[in-house]
C-alpha cells in the first residue's frame, strides 16, 4: 500500500487522536486526501474535531507512536462509514515502513 504522499488525520487536543472499538479492536483511521478526510468529519461533526496534514517523515513516525501509546492495533486507510472494506494496516507495520522509507 503506498502511504508515501501526505496523510491526513483527525485530531482534537494535543494527543487526541480518532479511535474506534471495531470488533475488539482499536483503531485509527489516515486519509489520503484531504477531501476524503473533511468528507468523514463532514458526517461525524460531534467529533469536534479537524483534519492535520502530516507531510514528513517524522511526523508520520510521531503519529504512529501516539497510536501506539493509545493501544491502537491498526489503521484504516480512507476509511468512509457503510463502505463494505476499507484497507487497514497495522500500527506497527507502517511504523517500520515509515522508518525505513
Amino acid at each position: 500500500m503506498d502511504l508515501s504522499g501526505p496523510w491526513y488525520i483527525l485530531e482534537g487536543e494535543p494527543g487526541e487522536h480518532l479511535v474506534l472499538e471495531v470488533l475488539g479492536q482499536r483503531l485509527s483511521g489516515i486519509w489520503t486526501s484531504e477531501a476524503l478526510a473533511q468528507g468523514f468529519l463532514a458526517r461525524h461533526p460531534e467529533l469536534g474535531m479537524r483534519v492535520s496534514a502530516l507531510e514528513t517523515r517524522a511526523l508520520k513516525e510521531a503519529f504512529l507512536r501516539a497510536l501506539g501509546m493509545l493501544k491502537v492495533d491498526g489503521v484504516l486507510v480512507d476509511y468512509e462509514p457503510g463502505a463494505h472494506r476499507a484497507r487497514m494496516a497495522r500500527v506497527e507495520v507502517l511504523l517500520e515502513e515509515v522508518r525505513h522509507a
